[in-house]
């Protein structure tokens, strides 16, 4: 990986001139300690006026800088005097920077009883990372890097330095943000070279993260816009490293994992995040099968904040594995009438469907993603059937539907489309006058003339049937 090239404006333009002054005062003194480069992670210490050194830590990526964080008490406006040293080290003296891989290369040399004593003696001092450490030590031998929960929890930590650990008002949300967002073109970048997982590591830890600490701000609609961005980050980079015949990761494990992991965040998380996160389980699960979730929904879903955001996820999932009963028995159950209706026709359960469609009152909506889906194509007059039945059982949302057609039609500007809103108009009326409201389908249909007075074509056509119109 080519190293990223940082200079000092860059430095400058992220701090203020006195963080900058003070900064390079604290490099040339050697202030920085153990400098560590793995990947586009720089990671440092650097002593201050504390008696314990700061914990310092950068992402890059390849046209320079992320985002930054630094475990002193800083509140000032942009990066501190402890990360300006740490960059100017990178650029200045990177002759002093350790090289993971290098590291690594001479580890793999050591016995295995070497190498225990030095995870013990790292354990003593960090006690923090038993946490990551057990979570690789309890992985199966057969995918022992499958489970990205070790590289999720490495960036929760540093998230949790970038939140702090007081309620956020409003300002301090902000500017916590703007470092979140580095963190997002972070792992676009890394995607764009290849590490994928490093890249959906930082977005599941964004995203679990701004849910965590979603109760301790005050501005209510700025985290969950972040992570729906995340999220539409997240399905993109996946769909980005698809290949023809794997999901192309690493560790083919790490896709089901993070399905699980988000699975649980999903039902731990306030309701508004719920609704976000079951459509990215539902596209994720699309592009490659994922664990059983099925169970664990079925499970948990009385527990739900958002229950039929789980329920719909449920039906995709046993939509896409051909579970026609188990679809059927649950959309009957929650009363999921059009995903029950769609589905019965699909199935060609024509009866059933017809007969679902009189007991189940939909939307509009719903109605006219029935009537622009296969269905139309394969069963003949369907349009025409199901205006009759909405007619004689729902005719308020009969007239909505009618009207919605017209205004969907009158689009084409074609003869066809206009003898066919020459038919809807006649049937329309006829429905206003069964009801008794013959005065507002006049004003409708003045309306309708007013609108598209200047349509010739279609005015002549209709004033073709004026007798029975007006």
């Amino acid at each position: 990986m080519q190293r990223p090239n940082l200079t000092s404006d860059q430095i400058r333009d992220r701090c203020t001139e006195q963080s900058f002054t003070r900064g390079m005062t604290y490099f040339q003194n050697g202030a920085i300690g153990n400098p560590v480069l793995h990947g586009y992670t720089l990671s440092a210490t650097c002593r201050g006026t504390y008696p314990k050194p700061y914990q310092l830590s950068v992402e890059l990526m390849p046209t320079g800088i992320a985002t930054t964080s630094c475990s002193c008490p800083y509140d000032g406006k942009g990066d501190c005097k402890h990360i300006v040293a740490l960059l100017l080290t990178y650029i200045h003296a990177s002759d002093i920077l350790y090289s993971v891989d290098t590291l690594l290369a001479t580890l793999a040399t050591k016995p295995k009883e070497q190498l225990l004593r030095i995870i013990l003696e790292i354990l003593k001092r960090k006690p923090a990372l038993v946490p990551i450490i057990r979570a690789y030590a309890d992985a199966p031998d057969a995918q022992p890097h499958a489970d990205p929960i070790p590289l999720v929890t490495v960036y929760r930590e540093q998230l949790d330095t970038i939140f702090g650990h007081s309620f956020l008002e409003q300002h301090q949300l902000q500017r916590v943000l703007i470092q979140l967002e580095g963190l997002i073109a972070h792992a676009e970048s890394l995607a764009q070279v290849g590490e994928t997982e490093l890249a959906l590591a930082i977005l599941h830890a964004l995203i679990h993260q701004s849910i965590v600490r979603y109760p301790d701000t005050l501005q209510r609609d700025e985290l969950p816009r972040f992570v729906k961005k995340c999220t539409e980050r997240f399905t993109r980079i996946v769909l980005n490293a698809q290949e023809p015949i794997s999901i192309g990761f690493k560790n083919t494990g790490a896709m089901p994992e993070h399905c699980r992991l988000l699975l649980a965040l999903s039902f731990e998380a306030a309701p508004v995040f719920t609704s976000i996160l079951t459509p990215l389980l539902e596209q994720l699960c699309a592009i490659q099968k994922s664990s059983d979730l099925h169970t664990t929904i079925e499970q948990r879903l009385d527990e739900s904040p958002e229950r039929r955001a789980h329920v719909q996820l449920l039906l995709a999932l046993y939509f896409r594995d051909a579970r026609t009963e188990d679809y059927l028995r649950l959309a009957l159950r929650e009363k999921e009438g059009y995903r029950l209706i769609h589905a019965l026709f699909t199935q060609q359960l024509d009866d059933a469907a017809w007969k679902t469609l009189e007991e189940f009152h939909l939307s509009v909506a719903e109605y006219a993603s029935l009537l622009q889906s296969p269905i139309v194509k394969r069963i003949p007059r369907f349009t025409e059937r199901l205006l009759t039945l909405l007619s004689q059982h729902y005719p308020d949302t009969a007239i909505l539907l009618y009207r919605h057609l017209i205004e969907q039609t009158v689009l084409f500007r074609k003869r066809e489309a206009y003898e066919k809103i020459s038919g809807y108009l006649l049937e329309l009326r006829a429905l206003y006058q069964h009801l008794g409201q013959e005065d507002q389908w006049h004003v409708y249909f003045a309306a309708f003339r007013e609108q598209h007075t200047r349509k010739q074509l279609l005015l002549q056509i209709i004033d073709t049937s004026v007798g029975a119109i007006s």
